[in-house]
Formats: structure tokens, C-alpha cells, sequence
């Protein structure tokens, strides 16, 4: 994932140690790490060619978000993250979005409309070349987009919190029948809000996120 980094630096808007964190948090997802292994400070900085600093930092991050866990004499330990730990961010995840189309109901000036619209065409336009990962980055500035546009903090922080893992856990699981599966309730989803549809909205992302899950 890195080729080199170094204390401080930062990429695509995420300071060292959420990247850090997010490179571990790939490798629980993916099995690499599974529950009760040990993770090893140094290893994980001699891997990323960096620091322990950064590395304990960002187990730290994992630690709170209830990934890991300290365990006296034996260190930081990969805890039991399970495919009902995914539905359960997934549940929470549904919410956050319903409550940012309520929030949002009365932001959709012609402006708005515009730029949500364009990002949904280039989401499409994704979903029509089969390029899983770009559709994936798409559909998530959409749904970014309404969060962001009432400007609510909390709703702002419950998102990223969440989103962190079910990004991750997209990437690493999902594939063309799952983008598939995903794209017909989206695609309603994203009309109904161009459509000021907003009941309609809020039941088709409560469907797609389930099929999203695989």
C-alpha cells in the first residue's frame, strides 16, 4: 500500500496514522488478520517503512472504534469482527443516510440538483465500463454529498465513523454480480432525490445497502 512514508505526511486528506489504521483494518477484513492474532508494532512499521509512532497512534484509532483490543502481557490483539458486525454498521450506516435526506429536504437549491446530478452520472457512467472500485468511489461521494449538505457535525462524524469500515469492506468483497445487485435501488435512490421523492429515497438506500452487503 505504501512505498514509503514518513512521520506527518498525509494522503488523500487522511493524516499517517489513519492510513495506518486503515492498512490494518484491510487485513482484518480481508482474513489476513483474524481473531486473537497479535499485532506486532514493529512489524507493521517495518512493512509501511515508518515509524512505531505513527503505528501505535493509529492501533490507538482501532482500539476506540473497537477493532482491536490491549490485552495485558500479550499486546494489541485482533478482536472478533464477524459478518454480523458488518450488518450491524450496515443497519446504523441506513440511518445516517435517512436522517441526511431529512436533514437535507430543504438545501436542494438548483445548484445542488446540479452537482448531485453530475455525480450521478458519473457513477453510472462507471457502472456502464464495469469498473468496480471508480463505481464504489462514485456512489460514496454521492451519498458524502448529502451528508455534508446540512452541515451537521454529529451526522458529519457518525458517517466516517462508519463508512471507514464499509468502505474497506466493499473494496475488498465486492465484485461485478455485487455492483450489479447493488445499482437498480441506487439508481432509484438517486432519482427519487432529483425528484424531491424523499420517502421513496430513503427506502430505496435501505434495499441497496442490503444488496450491497452480498
Amino acid at each position: 500500500m505504501f512505498n514509503s512514508i514518513s512521520d506527518g505526511s498525509e494522503q488523500f486528506g487522511m493524516s499517517l496514522p489513519q492510513q495506518i489504521s486503515r492498512f490494518i483494518l484491510e487485513k482484518i477484513i480481508r482474513g489476513e488478520l483474524t481473531a486473537g492474532d497479535k499485532i506486532v508494532e514493529e512489524e507493521i512499521a517495518k512493512e509501511l517503512n515508518t515509524s512505531r509512532a505513527p503505528v501505535r497512534e493509529a492501533l490507538y484509532l482501532l482500539q476506540v472504534k473497537g477493532i482491536v483490543d490491549r490485552v495485558p502481557r500479550r499486546g494489541t490483539i485482533v478482536k472478533p469482527f464477524t459478518d454480523k458486525d458488518i450488518l450491524d454498521y450496515l443497519f446504523v450506516m441506513v440511518g445516517i443516510i435517512q436522517q441526511g435526506v431529512d436533514l437535507s429536504k430543504d438545501s436542494w437549491t438548483k445548484e445542488n440538483q446540479g452537482e448531485f446530478h453530475g455525480l450521478f452520472v458519473k457513477a453510472k457512467q462507471k457502472y456502464n465500463e464495469k469498473d468496480v472500485i471508480e463505481y464504489q468511489n462514485h456512489t460514496e461521494k454521492l451519498f458524502r454529498f448529502i451528508i455534508y449538505m446540512p452541515n451537521n457535525k454529529a451526522l458529519i462524524k457518525f458517517y466516517e465513523e462508519a463508512n471507514q469500515i464499509l468502505n474497506i469492506f466493499a473494496q475488498v468483497q465486492w465484485d461485478i454480480k455485487t455492483m450489479e445487485n447493488f445499482h437498480p435501488k441506487f439508481i432509484e435512490f438517486a432519482t427519487a432525490i432529483l425528484e424531491s421523492n424523499f420517502v421513496q429515497a430513503k427506502e430505496a438506500i435501505s434495499e441497496a445497502l442490503k444488496k450491497g452487503k452480498g
